[in-house]
């Protein structure tokens, strides 16, 4: 009997010490887990590092644009319109539409660029907008010109603007006036007479401008304004090239009438003249409606507008004089 009890009370003492001792092993235990337990956000990125997500799939920081007070948000910038030139048949005959007079307004030329051919813009120097019809026109892949002041006959009552060329000058004078003007028109391939019926019919100092522009690889366009110019005969001694103006298509500001004159080189194509001719017109709502209803007319006529300096390169002295 005493046996009995003396293992009964040794298996309650093994028992209670088991039972210690597995407390004591739980709680140790949960400590552990406690000490490693991250928070969500932490685990979540942990989790991430653990599987190698790729970095475009991490969440990117959102920048905020700053917001000053009292000041609106800036606008864009307002687009320019520029009509793509796209490819045309083989011509039968070319024409290059110079529009003179430009940098005084702006919406002229925007208006012009959106209609779909190469038209070529001569810009006056020293006006209002000269310098932006530059950027403007040169951004649109467009030909710009010198459109160059000279003195007409009837001046003084008629003056050619700033910039202008006057008989009476010297040597010196005229070359530092036309270095100036060549200086406040940007990309220019070449230049065109404003006015000049004075000027122009002095070989001499014609000669002396032309050698100063053949200097700069450029080239002129006489749009003949005087019935005795002399730049024939002065490009052959400086060797500038040279084309002429052929026809003033808005000499009437009438719609009708410059239509006309478009339709009137589309028939004479038909009818076999394909020699290619120089047009001069101004940024005159009625030029721009005219022009711009009159590419396509022409285009299916094979008559295709190009760049003055095409006509050029094509036959440099005789144009389409």
């Amino acid at each position: 009997m005493k046996l009995l009890k003396r293992l009964f009370r040794g298996l309650l003492i093994f028992l209670i010490i088991a039972s210690i001792a597995a407390i004591i092993y739980v709680l140790q235990w949960e400590e552990e887990q406690v000490a490693v337990k991250l928070p969500k956000k932490e685990a979540k990125q942990a989790e991430h590092s653990r599987i190698g997500l790729p970095e475009a799939q991490k969440e990117k920081p959102v920048k905020d644009t700053p917001i000053v007070p009292g000041r609106a948000p800036q606008k864009e910038k307002e687009k320019i319109v520029v009509a793509k030139i796209g490819k045309t048949p083989l011509p039968l005959r070319q024409v290059a539409i110079i529009i003179d007079d430009i940098g005084n307004d702006l919406g002229p030329v925007r208006e012009l660029l959106k209609i779909n051919a190469e038209i070529t813009f001569a810009i006056l120097p020293f006006c209002s907008h000269t310098s932006a019809a530059a950027e403007t026109v040169h951004a649109a892949h467009r030909e710009i010109l010198l459109h160059l002041p000279m003195e007409p006959a009837s001046y003084p009552q008629e003056k050619p603007g700033k910039g202008a060329l006057f008989t009476d000058m010297n040597e010196k004078e005229l070359l530092f006036q036309l270095d100036k003007d060549l200086a406040s028109v940007p990309y220019i391939s070449g230049v065109n007479n404003h006015m000049g019926s004075k000027f122009m019919g002095d070989e001499e100092k014609l000669k002396l401008i032309f050698d100063r522009l053949k200097g700069k690889n450029l080239f002129f366009i006489d749009s003949r304004t005087a019935p005795n110019s002399k730049a024939s005969a002065a490009s052959g001694k400086s060797g500038l090239p040279l084309a002429s103006r052929k026809i003033f298509l808005d000499n009437n500001r009438d719609y009708k009438e410059i239509y006309k004159i478009l339709a009137g080189i589309a028939r004479d194509t038909e009818g076999g003249d394909v020699s290619p001719i120089i047009i001069i017109g101004h940024p005159h709502p009625e030029t721009i409606r005219a022009i711009k209803d009159g590419t396509k007319m022409l285009r299916e006529k094979g008559v295709v507008i190009v760049p003055a300096s095409k006509l050029i390169k094509d036959n440099a002295r005789q144009g389409s004089s």
